[in-house]
């Protein structure tokens, strides 16, 4: 179970540094990048854990935070993911 979880992390890790630039961008934009990434997940899977505690506890306004952790969640992977196809385009450009 213990390594299920871990994969499961690791995807979506993966998946949510995919905004993080690259190529040649200045070291301090990768950073701030990287910090926002980071900053996001974790408050992310705070959200989403609340969300479950509350619905644990019978309050269905865990709902509220769940759906948001989903949402933007969602946001995130799927604007990385076209950011990225947007590099690599850019990159046989040149």
């Amino acid at each position: 179970m213990d390594i299920l979880i871990e994969i499961l992390l690791d995807v979506y890790m993966e998946l949510m540094f995919l905004i993080v630039p690259e190529d040649k961008r200045r070291k301090k934009h990768r950073i701030i990048a990287m910090v926002v990434a980071i900053v996001m997940t974790f408050g992310l899977m705070a959200l989403a854990f609340w969300g479950v505690y509350l619905i644990a506890e019978k309050n269905m306004r865990g709902l509220i935070p769940l759906i948001v952790a989903i949402v933007l969640s969602l946001a995130q992977i799927v604007s990385g993911i076209l950011l990225y196809n947007y590099r690599q385009k850019q990159n046989k450009k040149k």
